[in-house]
């Protein structure tokens, strides 16, 4: 088990720990531990988001879509019976 050092305000700049406590005040934090920890998983959650928006993007410019019906499915795992046999038999495929 890990031990951590607290979180503080003391490595910002003036103006940005009175934003700092601003928020805390506004928002209704019970500190700046509480903040902080707000702020972390904020970002956390955007950038799986953005992640997820590039892989959707990726996909849909991938090329056609391919069907996903049960005749698809089905050509599938013919394909991959053929390739077991084929490898059973040691042949390379």
């Amino acid at each position: 088990m890990s031990t951590s050092t607290p979180l503080t305000a003391n490595v910002l700049t003036q103006s940005l720990d009175e934003f700092v406590k601003q928020e805390i005040i506004e928002r209704g934090f019970c500190g700046e531990s509480e903040y902080y920890e707000k702020l972390a998983e904020t970002e956390h959650r955007q950038r799986i988001g953005d992640y997820y928006e590039q892989e959707v993007k990726r996909s849909l410019e991938s090329g056609p879509p391919i069907s996903d019906s049960p005749e698809f499915w089905d050509g599938i795992r013919e394909e991959v019976r053929q390739r077991v046999q084929l490898k059973k038999r040691g042949s390379v495929v």
